[in-house]
């Protein structure tokens, strides 16, 4: 399983946008655009599960970049919770 991590999404893609898009390129486990909980807006990113790293990487290669509504949106594997960096709120 490939976790992925698809950032500068317009506001107005869904979690069905990313399902049908990622499912192009192979079987889609999972997929789903972040919420702010107060607002319901889109945080403007998301994640999708592949089964296959082969597919998933194929996917990362031919969407990374592409211009969606007018965005170019940043496709890569997730990093794991433990190694993210902290976010200090001030």
């Amino acid at each position: 399983m490939v976790n992925i991590f698809i950032a500068n999404l317009d506001w107005s893609i869904t979690s069905e946008d990313l399902m049908t898009t990622f499912s192009s390129f192979g079987k889609v486990e999972y997929a789903h655009v972040v919420y702010e909980r107060e607002t319901k807006r889109s945080r403007g990113y998301g994640y999708v599960e592949m089964v296959d790293t082969d597919e998933a990487i194929r996917a990362i290669e031919a969407l990374n970049g592409v211009e969606i509504n007018g965005r170019a949106i940043d496709v890569k594997i997730a990093s794991p919770k433990g190694s993210r960096p902290v976010n200090k709120k001030q």
